[in-house]
Formats: structure tokens, sequence, C-alpha cells
């Protein structure tokens, strides 16, 4: 019970329902005081015709109360009624009406128990008419005092009508608007659960599998296409995981079999055995298999903040530097302009460099140049050789983890293929690019340092 109380459907159909209330509620009320009000103010009106019309007949010299369906006093100077008329007032004529006193003008009076009159004023009549029309003698000329009750009969029978309707209408028009609100929720959340269902039984196994689209072109769109797109992502990365686990345990097999190879005979025959030879080739394997590792933990590393920076330009030259005096290989020479400065660490950039100088040196002729430039916001470091060049069609995937363009050339010759997979997720991890241009020429750009 808890539980479908906890839903969006039945607290949106109880939301719904708990406002219809309150504003059904508060607009009958509304409602209600405003009929009254003009009900009440059409009976001021008729109440003011009607006194009106008894002052003008005492005017006039025309008998009142004849045809008349209302109740209205005249009241003398001294407080006695000369003429009354309706069930408000009884008949006795010898004493004064309490709360009927004489007034001159016109107005608005309310009498205790009584309710509501109209007060008009006549003229000073003279005696004589005064004892024609009310029948008492030996007054002098005055003024006479009109009170008309301002009945409230329409109001209340306005008033009662609404409240009827409020009695009956309510208690109906509160669950049909938390039904409609229940009905259209539910429709509105159907695709809604079909996503949660398909994501549901969506798993490992089952990656390639996507959620409903409504064709509603609202947010539940919206999130159904959002969702379809992360599970892509999802999809992309395991199955570049799953590839990654492969070709790493790939690559690390090799090494692995080849030291414990190399131990097995070794040990297997101890007196033929040159030992020498037998230790330098396994230091070999076991370095191979330290960088292996070393770029494997970098790959898998998270990209973060660097809170240093370094000189582009000064880590290039080093490194050309210490590659110039070496007898094999090609020669290295470096163009630089300093400062080149990039928020990141030297060990980063450093790797960045060595990996690239370490890719032009396994595939130039004679010679390798490093450039590095100094452009508006901007760093742009450049290795050109003048070996065969990456074909057009290769120059994407040779970023891609363990990939060789030169299937002959030996993994000892070769590396691992992680180099510039290396390159490309550090430099885009420092939110720059990297491309090849031209025959062999990889160019790195990226955001510097202005502070």
């Amino acid at each position: 019970m808890v539980r479908r109380l906890r839903s969006v459907r039945v607290r949106a159909a109880l939301s719904a329902a708990l406002a219809a209330a309150v504003v059904f509620g508060a607009g009958g009320w509304w409602l209600r005081d405003v009929v009254r009000a003009q009900w009440l103010n059409a009976a001021r009106e008729k109440a003011a015709r009607d006194a009106f019309s008894v002052t003008y007949g005492f005017e006039s010299g025309t008998e009142p109360g004849r045809g008349i369906d209302f109740s209205f006093a005249v009241i003398l100077t001294d407080g006695r009624r000369a003429v009354v008329s309706g069930p408000v007032f009884d008949d006795d004529l010898d004493r004064p009406l309490p709360g009927f006193p004489p007034r001159v003008g016109w107005g608005i009076h309310t009498v205790p128990g009584k309710g509501q009159f109209v007060v008009g004023t006549t003229d000073v009549l003279p005696a004589d008419r005064i004892k024609k029309l009310t029948g008492i003698g030996g007054r002098t000329a005055q003024r006479l005092t009109v009170y008309v009750l301002v009945s409230t009969a329409d109001a209340k029978t306005a008033v009662a009508t609404i409240d009827r309707l409020l009695g009956w209408g309510l208690p109906v028009a509160v669950p049909f608007v938390g039904l409609i609100a229940w009905f259209v929720t539910g429709r509105a959340l159907r695709p809604v659960e079909a996503i949660r269902a398909k994501m549901a039984d969506i798993s490992v196994h089952a990656l390639d599998q996507r959620v409903p689209v409504p064709a509603t072109g609202d947010e539940i769109t919206r999130l159904a296409l959002t969702t379809n797109e992360t599970l892509d992502r999802l999809e992309h990365a395991h199955h570049r995981q799953q590839r990654f686990v492969a070709d790493a345990s790939h690559e690390l097999r090799t090494p692995l079999a080849g030291l414990r190879n190399s131990l097995e005979i070794a040990l297997a025959y101890p007196d033929r055995t040159d030992w020498p030879i037998t230790v330098a080739t396994t230091l070999a394997d076991v370095d191979r298999l330290q960088r292996l590792a070393e770029d494997l933990l970098l790959l898998a590393s998270p990209a973060r903040a660097a809170s240093t920076t370094s000189d582009l330009a000064g880590i290039v030259e080093e490194q050309v530097a210490e590659r110039a005096h070496t007898r094999d290989g090609p020669a290295f020479t470096a163009h630089t302009t300093r400062p080149a400065l990039v928020r990141e660490s030297e060990t980063r950039l450093a790797r960045i460099v060595r990996n690239l100088l370490d890719n032009a040196a396994r595939h130039a002729r004679t010679e390798v140049t490093a450039t590095v430039a100094v452009t508006d916001g901007g760093v742009t470091l450049t290795v050109t050789d003048d070996g065969p060049g990456v074909p057009p069609e290769d120059r994407e995937r040779i970023f891609e983890r363990f990939v060789r363009l030169d299937d002959a050339r030996t993994r000892a010759d070769g590396g691992a293929g992680l180099g510039l997979t290396i390159v490309r997720d550090l430099v885009t991890g420092l939110g720059g690019t990297v491309r090849v241009t031209g025959r062999s020429t990889f160019v790195v750009t990226l955001p510097g340092d202005q502070a």
C-alpha cells in the first residue's frame, strides 16, 4: 500500500483531487458571496424605488399602500406610526415603533431583529394632507419618514441554489478530476514504464538492445533518445574493453612465453646454457613487460587536472639532445620557440614527446625534426621524419591500441602498439588534438598557459 502511494500516478491523482477541492471550494464560496452581494444590491435598489414611490405618493396626495406588495412604515416626527404595511410591523398605531426613528434625507438603516431598510423623507406636508392620507388628525405640518424593508428572500434563494450545487457537485467533481489525472498520468507514464522494463532486461550480455522511443516528441521522447545514446556509448566502451583485454592478454603472453621458455631451457640444460646471454635475454623480456605494464596502467588511469605549468620547448630540446648523441638511428634536430607553456606536468608532456620521437625514429631513414611553435592561445608540436609515411586510409587507425602498420616488423622493433594511443589519450585529456598531415608529420596542438 505504501509503495503504491509513492507512485507518480497516485501522487498526481491525489494532488489533482486536492487542487480541485481547494479551487472548487474556494471558488464556490467566492461565487456564493458574489451572488449574495449582487442579489442584496438588487434588493436595495428595489427598496429604494419602492421608498421613492411611497414618498412620491404622500407628496402628490395619492393614497399610499394601494397595489404595494412590500413592507414599509411611515413615521411621524414624534416617532409614532402613521402607516404600516407588511408582516414586519404590527398594527398598533398608538405607540412609537421601536428602532424606526424620524429622519431627514435618504439612506440605509438596519434594525436589529427586523432587517435592513431604505429610509426616505418627504417634503413638509400640510396637516390636512397628513390627515387625509393617514387618518391621523391634530398634527402640524411636518415631514414624514418612510422605511421600506430590503427583502433578502431572492438572495437567500440564490445562495441556497449555489449551496445545493456545491453540496452535490463538489463530492462528484473532486473524484472526477482525480480520476482524469490518474488516467492521463497513466497514459503519459506508459512509455516511461516501457523504458524501465526494457532497461531491466538489458544486461552485459545484451548491450545491443535499445529502449523504445515514443513518437510523441516530448520530454519522454528526449529521455528515450538520451538513454539509447548512453547505451550506445556503454556498448562501445564495453567492446573496446573486451578488445583491450584480449589484445593486452595477447601482448603479455608473448614475452611471458619467451621468458618461460628461456628459463625452462636453462634449467633443463644448466651445463650447456650460456648464462650471461640467458640473463640478458630474460632481462630484455622483463624490461619489455615492465614498459608494457606501465603503458597499460597509463591508459587505464583517468585524466586529472594539472596544477603545474611546464615548458614544452624545453622538454623537446632536452629529449632531442639526448638522442643526438646516439650513433645508431636517424639524426634529430629541434626548432623551438620559448617559452611554450602548457598546464601539465613535465612527466606527461615528456611521455608525449618521447612516444612521438620513438615512433619517428622507428620509421625515419636519416632524419627526424621536432618543431615547437607558440600560436594565439596554444602551443603546436610538430614531429616529422623522412620515412615511407602513413597511408591516408590508416591515419586514424594508427592511434588505436595495439595497431602496427608493418606486420612483418618484429615486436621488439615495432613496440607494443600503444605509443600513439598514449599520445592521443594524453593530448585529448589536455583538451588538444593530434593528427597526421603530409606524408609522415604528426601535429599536436595543445592549449597554452598564458599565466
